[in-house]
């Protein structure tokens, strides 16, 4: 019994070791494949709150019980070779255009029993072709996505912020790299974690960002390159409890005032015909802050906080009359 909590003990301490993480950037290595091969490509991030637990624990206690037991460690790049894939299915959404009524297709990877936030560009083909997708999944908010496709090779951009309540308990995330792998199968892999104090202050960040670079010889020698990029910055904000929005005309004179609960914000706004700008005010437990909106503004963004801590952006497009 005393060799067995030794083993688990040992085992938990080198995991720990792993699932420690700190925001900065993680070089994953060099996709690498014999040659004449295509190797597997990072497309994107899937990133979790708990840590995705891929290990072979029974295999890799196999090999190396006796070292555990010693109170060696086990390098990181050797415990990769016991981490599994988790591989997300291509599945089919039937639509309805509201405006012709038409039915299109769409087509997404999910990573079923996983509860997780998709920021991903895979490549998927069907009879249409081959063509680069992209999934942003809710809770990813300011999202950007960008192909650089050239003679030389194809870069891919990705980056997003999530927006956190402070206190709300959350309190981490884990950022599982996804891969793709030439005949089209998308994987994810165990990532690293961040971590902070769920009771810190509004305004704090912290970003990650994996990257990878690939690069191919041609039979001349001229080489090529190709890479991906991802960035995800976790940001603490207050939670909002209700949302207001001014309206002001030219001599600062208050015309309209309406105020919303968190998460009614309307799709659409008309405005009064003689507003010059808009007031946005979040109420919060640490008081009122305020976003100003012009006539060059199309749209207004408020938060909402879901249950799990994680803030939604939403937006209101401002439709702005002219005036009287």
């Amino acid at each position: 019994m005393k060799t067995n909590k030794i083993i688990i003990i040992g085992f938990c301490l080198l995991l720990a070791a792993f699932l420690l993480g700190a925001a900065g950037v993680i070089q994953l290595a060099d996709a690498a494949a014999p040659e004449g091969t295509e190797a597997d490509r990072l497309i994107g991030v899937l990133i979790t709150d708990e840590y995705l637990d891929l290990l072979d624990e029974e295999q890799f206690l196999n090999d190396h019980i006796d070292l555990l037991l010693e109170g060696g460690q086990v390098s990181e790049a050797e415990t990769a070779q016991y981490q599994g894939r988790l591989y997300a299915d291509l599945t089919e959404t039937l639509h309805t255009d509201e405006e012709t009524g038409e039915f299109f297709v769409s087509k997404e990877y999910v990573f079923d029993g996983v509860d997780g936030i998709r920021l991903i560009a895979p490549r998927i083909t069907d009879e249409a072709g081959s063509y680069s997708g992209t999934t942003v999944d809710e809770g990813i908010s300011d999202a950007s996505v960008s192909f650089l496709s050239t003679d030389q090779g194809e870069h891919i951009s990705l980056k997003g912020t999530i927006y956190v309540a402070s206190g709300s308990g959350l309190d981490s995330f884990y950022f599982n790299p996804v891969y793709q792998s030439p005949d089209g199968r998308v994987y994810a892999v165990s990532g690293h974690g961040v971590f902070w104090d769920s009771q810190e202050i509004p305004g704090a960040s912290w970003s990650t960002k994996l990257t990878e670079n690939r690069e191919a010889s041609a039979d001349d020698g001229a080489g090529s390159s190709s890479g991906t990029e991802v960035e995800v910055t976790v940001q603490l904000i207050n939670q909002p409890e209700s949302t207001a929005l001014l309206q002001f005309g030219g001599d600062h004179a208050l015309l309209n005032e309406t105020t919303y609960q968190p998460g009614a914000l309307p799709e659409r706004l008309d405005i009064l015909p003689d507003t010059e700008f808009i007031l946005l005010e979040t109420t919060s437990t640490e008081g009122v802050s305020r976003t100003l909106f012009q006539r060059a503004d199309a749209y207004a963004y408020a938060f909402y906080c879901r249950d799990d801590g994680i803030c939604i952006k939403q937006s209101c497009q401002i439709v702005w009359e002219n005036p009287q």
